[in-house]
């Protein structure tokens, strides 16, 4: 029987190297990012620079060549990140994919700041000109309103909820289909395949929270479930 799920703890570039081509139907990821460093020289505060996000810019790079390496011509992929992150992904996105749009997630709740607090993030929607979508005959929005994982139930520092996730997975997939995380963390994404009847990847770096999804997993699917990513998985694709 094909295992259902895969938790690969590695380095994400170096295992997605292992996943053949045009494997995968979706991806959906929020990958790390961080803000640039402030420069002080005694009392000199330097003006911060575009040019400070360029090791970011770099690993974005990298990485999204091999989503889109592994990604099926008629697949889809999601991104999350934020103002500050969004112009530096946005361009390798683009230049690797033939559509790109944001999509808006409201939290509906405020969060932190002083005025004009936090509420959303962005996703970054790439796909193919041959992308496939189901027809459901749903209305959907680019304005996705899901309320953010409370603190305390997160099992992971910036966990997304898996309704929002299962929306995105939805609109673009196909019970049995494969959805890929390269950056797993909790293994949301993993938890919104399951509860939609989708096969489900996920890489982190952190065999801690490797072994978490793998709990979350256990309750129903731990006789499915593989801890290696043996080539088995994608025996059934072209």
């Amino acid at each position: 029987m094909m295992e259902d799920f895969k938790v690969i703890n590695g380095d994400c570039i170096e295992e997605m190297k292992k996943i053949p081509s045009k494997s995968v139907d979706c991806i959906i990821t929020d990958p790390p990012f961080f803000m640039p460093a402030s420069h002080y020289a005694s009392r000199i505060t330097y003006q911060r620079n575009y040019g400070d996000l360029t090791p970011l810019k770099v690993f974005w790079e990298v990485i999204t060549k091999e989503l889109r390496r592994i990604l099926k011509d008629d697949g889809h992929l999601f991104v999350f990140c934020n103002c500050d992150s969004y112009p530096v992904f946005y361009e390798p996105t683009y230049n690797n994919f033939d559509k790109v749009k944001s999509i808006v997630w409201d939290k509906t709740r405020v969060g932190l700041g002083r005025i004009f607090r936090n509420q959303h993030e962005l996703i970054i929607w790439a796909r193919m000109k041959e992308h496939k979508f189901i027809q459901d005959g749903k209305l959907r929005a680019d304005v996705l309103k899901f309320p953010a994982t409370l603190s305390k139930d997160r099992v992971h520092p910036v966990e997304k909820p898996v309704a929002l996730l299962k929306e995105l997975i939805l609109a673009t997939t196909h019970e049995g289909d494969i959805v890929f995380d390269a950056f797993m963390g909790g293994g949301s994404t993993l938890i919104a395949c399951k509860e939609t009847n989708r096969k489900g990847i996920g890489i982190d770096i952190s065999k801690e929270y490797c072994d978490l999804v793998r709990n979350r997993l256990s309750e129903e699917v731990q006789e499915r479930l593989t801890k290696t990513d043996g080539g088995e998985f994608f025996s059934s694709q072209p």
